[in-house]
């Protein structure tokens, strides 16, 4: 059945991933930046971000190419990065400013779909469209849960509490969606 309708012989592997040194690195070292960051008052944020994705992305055994092309994201991140820090407070100081939330992690993981082709590069068996696809989930994961918090539990929640273990958790909860996004991409079309 399955040589006639052009199937894998067997489907992409989800838990496989939970498995593997890379897929947890890349899940908390995002998290372990965004501490250090806040510690030194958050302006390193994005660099301490890109340098995390890249030890993680490193210690992956499918990747076969230098990660020089990795540092381009550096860019992106910077420029997103910034925005959002800039923008935190006053996400959680205006009830009218909703919008904000829409624009900043809407614009980060939408830009984040870009780098399908610096992973194409990376991985020889990279398949497009699970990493868009992590992406656009985790995105949806970050504004639907801040947007329904906001308004259901109008300022009843300290901000230090919403930066020391809201975000971070929502960061774990969107690095292991992403992380299985680029798990899924590595996997050959006729199993692992």
């Amino acid at each position: 059945m399955n040589r006639v309708m052009n199937l894998p012989p067997q489907a992409p592997d989800i838990r496989s991933a939970f498995h593997k040194k890379w897929f947890w690195l890349w899940v908390s070292l995002p998290i372990g930046a965004y501490y250090v960051s806040w510690l030194l008052m958050m302006m390193p944020f994005p660099l301490f971000l890109v340098i995390g994705q890249w030890l993680a992305l490193q210690s992956s055994p499918k990747k076969q190419k230098p990660m020089t092309s990795w540092l381009l994201n550096l860019g992106t991140l910077l420029i997103t990065g910034l925005i959002i820090t800039l923008m935190v407070d006053k996400m959680w100081t205006n009830n009218y400013d909703d919008y904000l939330i829409f624009f900043l992690f809407g614009t980060y993981y939408l830009v984040q779909c870009f780098n399908e082709w610096i992973f194409f590069q990376l991985f020889p068996s990279w398949r497009f469209g699970y990493w868009s696809a992590a992406n656009l989930i985790a995105a949806v994961v970050w504004i639907v849960v801040l947007m329904g918090g906001k308004h259901a539990l109008p300022f009843t929640v300290k901000q230090e509490y919403v930066l020391w273990f809201i975000i971070p958790l929502l960061g774990i909860i969107s690095n292991v969606i992403t992380g299985l996004g680029i798990h899924l991409a590595t996997q050959t079309r006729y199993g692992l």
